[in-house]
């Protein structure tokens, strides 16, 4: 399997429908799972594994990208962890 057809078919549906079914599994409403699936795309797919590349090529000089999704979608799940704690007092998109 070449690296782009992995990309399409594991990663970014990983990055982009599983939070959505897994947000609204969990209670939350259609706006809920959708913002909260885009920060878990735009988190878990760019910023951590594009900062995670760029400290570990300066320090480790590891150049393996499939750590660096699992280590990005980790940390993607601990921010929407968070947020989630932080948002739950205002009740702000569960569904009624």
């Amino acid at each position: 399997m070449s690296d782009v057809a992995a990309a399409f078919l594991i990663w970014l549906p990983t990055g982009t429908l599983l939070p959505f079914v897994v947000s609204r599994l969990t209670g939350a409403g259609w706006r809920g799972s959708f913002i909260e699936a885009s920060i878990f795309a735009c988190l878990g797919l760019l910023i951590y594994p594009t900062m995670l590349a760029l400290v570990s090529i300066r320090f480790v000089h590891y150049d393996s990208p499939e750590p660096l999704f699992i280590a990005g979608y980790i940390l993607a799940f601990l921010s929407l962890l968070l947020y989630r704690r932080k948002a739950r007092g205002a009740n702000t998109y569960r569904r009624p």
